[in-house]
């Protein structure tokens, strides 16, 4: 009965084990910081469970919130009227990865509320166990973290160094922005004018978090690594070969052998995972762009068959099929200036189209991310290399050119 009742997801989380720590330079200190937090979907994971978030600074009247669940939120966007911030749907112009949280109280929803002592050095723990956060592969929540004292030292934030400001393997920690007001999701800064709002931000801490795994099932097979794909192989393989031992149980006890089995057990490592889910994408995406061009083809014949059956009907008609489909090509580019004409109905800021009613962010792919990280990281310890060793080599510049000189001197009399 157990082979046929078998688990889809682990009724243990890994709590004690998993502790995201960012980088803290201390750039700046305010009233609150919001983050987006996105679950990653590499390992065969069911969900994460942030259960404590840890801060420092003066601390004080503490309240942390998360966005609703994305498919409410998408929900209350197309049910939103578009004249209104809430109803509004990306601009044209934007790409496709572009999201955007809502800076108002009614799309999120508090989850811890307490006061706390100043702690300027040491990181203060906001246990969430109450009302943790639990995230799905793929998902993106964000996470604002407020306080009501008064000043300017509440939290310690930094500015944006890199566009990560944490990833691994199971969750990545994306640049957001701080907030300097002392009213939760106010409006107006503590000085009276201006924004209440500053993008480009990192935060500073530590979020605890346990991982649900997912249990080895038919329908999960891809999920999991190709060490442990190929464990499931050779066991089906032996069960199918007479004189072996295994050729003796049923088929629902491989699967409840498989499903006992941890996703690890067989050497997938992260990086294993993370080639083999890039391949796997690469080749979605070839497969789709194949499927586009045929598909293309197909409607280029289907509309020369139609063309040539409408002017073997109707001999009135004198225009060639290629002038007409230039004429439908030109109608259609025409069209989509058209749309790019209405970008003015969106309403931008002098400062570049800043909204602070919503915070709109990239959803850039981790892989790619790191790739850039490590480029940029590169650069930099090149720039650091040459800064620290340019006087060095304008001063060995210098001696050369010198040198140079005294032999042009010591010849030129002799010419």
């Amino acid at each position: 009965m157990a082979a046929l009742m078998r688990q889809t997801k682990a009724t243990y989380a890994i709590h004690e084990n998993v502790t995201v720590d960012t980088t803290d330079n201390e750039d700046h200190t305010f009233c609150g910081v919001m983050f987006p937090i996105k679950c990653k979907a590499i390992l065969p994971v069911d969900h994460i469970v942030v259960n404590a978030i840890s801060v420092r600074g003066r601390l004080g009247p503490l309240t942390v919130w998360v966005s609703n669940d994305p498919t409410e939120r998408n929900r209350a966007m197309s049910e939103g009227s578009s004249s209104s911030p809430e109803g509004r749907q990306r601009p044209p112009n934007d790409s496709s990865n572009t999201r955007c949280f809502h800076m108002k109280e009614r799309y999120w929803t508090k989850i811890y509320e307490r006061t706390h002592s100043a702690s300027p050095r040491k990181y203060e723990k906001l246990d969430l166990s109450e009302q943790p956060i639990i995230m799905r592969p793929g998902e993106v929540r964000a996470v604002y973290v407020h306080s009501t004292l008064e000043g300017d030292q509440a939290i310690v934030y930094d500015n944006k160094h890199k566009k990560l400001t944490h990833n691994d393997s199971f969750l990545s920690v994306l640049p957001g922005r701080a907030h300097v007001s002392c009213e939760v999701f106010g409006a107006t800064p503590i000085w009276g004018w201006g924004s209440a709002w500053r993008d480009n931000r990192e935060f500073v801490g530590r979020l605890h978090y346990g991982v649900v795994y997912k249990l080895w099932n038919p329908h999960e097979n891809q999920s999991f690594g190709n060490h442990f794909r190929g464990l499931a192989r050779i066991l089906f393989a032996c069960q199918r070969r007479w004189e072996s031992p295994m050729s003796m149980l049923p088929d629902e006890c491989i699967f409840y052998i498989l499903n006992m089995c941890r996703w690890d057990w067989m050497n997938d490592s992260p990086n294993d995972m993370r080639a083999a889910s890039k391949k796997r994408r690469l080749q979605l995406q070839q497969q789709q762009q194949q499927h586009e061009v045929h598909g293309a083809d197909d409607t280029a014949v289907a509309r020369e068959v139609a063309e040539d059956d409408s002017h073997g009907s109707d001999e009135e008609s004198d225009v060639p099929y290629h002038e007409y489909y230039e004429e439908d090509e030109e109608f259609v580019d025409g069209d989509m200036v058209d749309d790019d004409d209405d970008d003015d109905d969106w309403d931008e800021d002098d400062e570049g189209g800043y909204e602070p009613d919503a915070f709109r962010y990239q959803d850039v792919d981790s892989e790619e991310s790191e790739e850039e990280d490590r480029e940029e990281q590169n650069a930099q310890s090149r720039r650091q290399w040459l800064r620290s060793h340019f006087t060095r080599i304008q001063v060995l510049r210098a001696l050369d050119n010198g040198s140079r000189g005294e032999v042009v001197m010591q010849v030129d009399p002799e010419v």
